[in-house]
């Protein structure tokens, strides 16, 4: 990880508090260096911008993903489908902790090109990711067999529940921790339980 200065830490940590208490539309860089109590000067030292100040977070929430390790922990595991249930619980809190970035994501991706590419790039290696996974399954007799197309279908199911479900139940509900585990028990239930020999 990348050394940062104590300005930028408490400018990332009062931005991700704000975007997940409100959303990210409505709050300014000058709300940011309000609740952060630093001039917006300051915070236009080390920010360009808002998008930066997001992408910023989305690379920090991407390096706790990473620093899991998961899929080699999956792939080296006795029971791969008890490390995958423990690899979505971790996720999940992971995904509490950004959880702005999953329900404002339509905004920010329509809004935000920088952080669209980024994102882009991040969805598709992980498709690639659980492709792979599903592959390890099925030449371990775990899974079915499965056709390329299935397979491929399979991955970005799993990734669009995993990414987009706190977006659909900010529609009509606040988001909770319970609402995020909602998200592994569709995933579950309709995307790898079917599939199991």
């Amino acid at each position: 990880m990348k050394k940062e200065s104590v300005s930028k830490k408490k400018i990332k940590k009062y931005a991700l508090d704000l975007f997940n208490e409100k959303d990210t539309f409505s709050i300014t860089t000058n709300h940011i260096a309000l609740c952060a109590k630093i001039s917006t000067g300051n915070l236009y030292y080390h920010y360009k911008n808002k998008e930066d100040i997001i992408i910023d977070i989305y690379e920090e929430m991407i390096e706790k993903f990473e620093s899991l390790n998961s899929f080699e922990k999956i792939l080296n595991s006795q029971n791969p489908l008890e490390e995958l249930s423990k690899m979505y619980d971790l996720y999940l809190d992971i995904f509490w902790d950004y959880r702005f970035l999953m329900r404002d994501s339509s905004v920010l991706l329509s809004t935000l090109p920088k952080f669209k590419e980024i994102f882009i790039q991040r969805q598709n290696l992980r498709i690639e990711q659980i492709k792979m996974l599903i592959e390890y399954f099925i030449s371990k007799d775990i899974f079915k067999q499965m056709s390329e197309d299935e397979i491929l279908l399979s991955a970005k199911l799993n990734w669009f529940i995993s990414t987009y479900w706190q977006n659909f139940i900010s529609i009509n509900e606040v988001i909770t921790k319970e609402s995020f585990k909602e998200a592994k028990d569709v995933i579950f239930k309709i995307n790898i339980n079917p599939f199991l020999k």
